[in-house]
């Protein structure tokens, strides 16, 4: 199930991303909560959504832990949230997984071993991915054994034991953006590929961006999920999300698409990392490949990129949040009398790695919130030709210039704060 494009996942997440960002049920958003840095707490969840499953007229408590019904839910639908007198079948939930890469295809089982056993013990899930008909539309599925899943799933939903013993009954869990979109009615009945119809039990956010329904292992195997064709994994604290995707990618070989989770919101220059930066910018998950090119999710493109004309370069494509600082900047350029000393546009949404190396951070121009000017004569480990009038400019309008750093990089800028109007 992919999550960044074509899509990874990767996560959500915000694959990358990096899933990044995000890692989810697209319901709330491959990045609504952004995925976390690596080794970060999973991203909180909407509140899981569900409804009682069908009784056998007796009575019940009410639950222990309560859930906020959706607008449209039927009357109290909180009220009972296992069947009554049937005793859970999941287990309880151990301690929580980040996933930080994920990998989808047609593995060997010999190749999903030697995968899962990159990372510790409770590191990795294997399960069940792929595409199935919901109410006429193909739409991306995960077959999962609730008991071991649910602690790779988003916080909020992995602690709803209602969510995976709706699972465990053979229901199914949709995505709140799917339910909303196709009119799914909770509680009732979904049709779902050759297993005919599915009772929809839960609308929740998962740990899987990209995905919109889950069912349990048995269900999955009536619907064509083949088991064993995916895997999700946490790198843990310490462990580069990069490397082990890269060590996930030499297993997979040709058989299997790698996503990487993981945000990528933790540059190492620029102070708009983790939530601050996913809040303002928006998180994503992303691919990468060999060359150190990226390639982020498609949903959060279409939102943040744009195309627009600036002075003295005239059209440029970044994120759509620093296109007005950008503007400013460099009407402030012409109305200083200084055009003349920009000769070159660069770059600004260029989609990579620092140095197009998968080992280093992921640049800010992936973001589009950095442009290059007079590469040229601007390159990296040199005091270069930029006018400081220019970089003043620059950083009254709130950005940051690479000639600052030790190792510099005078071409560049990047956002260090969103502005209206320059500071004085």
């Amino acid at each position: 199930m992919p999550v960044a494009p074509p899509s990874r996942l990767i996560v959500a997440a915000p694959l990358a991303t990096v899933l990044v960002g995000v890692l989810a049920l697209s319901g709330c958003g491959r990045s609504t909560t952004p995925p976390a840095p690596p080794g970060a707490a999973p991203p909180a969840a909407a509140a899981p959504v569900l409804v009682p499953p069908p009784t056998t007229g007796v009575p019940t408590a009410p639950p222990t832990t309560p859930v906020d019904p959706p607008a449209t839910a039927p009357p109290n639908p909180a009220a009972v949230l296992a069947r009554p007198g049937v005793a859970a079948k999941v287990r309880p939930l151990g301690a929580l997984v980040h996933p930080d890469v994920l990998v989808t295809g047609s593995l060997a089982p010999a190749a999903v071993g030697r995968i899962a056993a990159l990372v510790p013990p409770g590191g990795a899930v294997v399960f069940g991915a792929g595409t199935v008909l919901v109410g006429g539309k193909q739409v991306r599925a995960a077959a999962v054994d609730p008991s071991v899943f649910r602690a790779f799933a988003a916080k909020g939903t992995a602690e709803s034991d209602p969510v995976w013993n709706a699972l465990a009954r053979g229901e199914v869990v949709a995505s709140h953006k799917l339910a909303a979109a196709m009119k799914l009615p909770l509680g009732g009945q979904v049709k779902a590929g050759p297993a005919g119809s599915l009772r929809l039990g839960a609308l929740a956010t998962t740990g899987i961006p990209g995905t919109d329904v889950i069912v349990g292992q048995e269900t999955g195997k009536t619907l064509g999920l083949r088991p064993g064709s995916a895997v999700l994994l946490g790198a843990g604290t310490g462990v580069d999300a990069v490397q082990l995707a890269g060590k996930v990618r030499a297993i997979a070989g040709d058989t299997g698409t790698v996503d990487l989770l993981t945000a990528p919101a933790a540059n190492p220059v620029a102070f708009l990392t983790g939530t601050r930066a996913a809040k303002a910018f928006g998180a994503f998950s992303y691919r990468y490949f060999p060359d150190g090119t990226i390639q982020p999710d498609a949903a959060w493109v279409s939102r943040n990129i744009s195309s627009a004309s600036v002075p003295i370069f005239g059209q440029v494509t970044c994120h759509r949040l620093m296109l007005p600082q950008l503007r400013g900047a460099l009407q402030d350029v012409v109305a200083a009398g200084l055009s003349s000393s920009l000769h070159t546009y660069d770059g600004c949404y260029v989609p990579r790695f620092i140095e197009s190396n998968p080992d280093r951070s992921v640049s800010l121009h992936t973001w589009g919130i950095a442009i290059d000017m007079d590469a040229s004569t601007n390159y990296r480990g040199i005091r270069g030709t930029m006018d400081p009038r220019i970089v003043a400019i620059f950083k009254r309008w709130g950005f940051r210039w690479g000639g600052d750093w030790s190792y510099t990089d005078p071409m560049h800028f990047e956002i260090g704060a969103l502005l209206t109007s320059p500071r004085s």
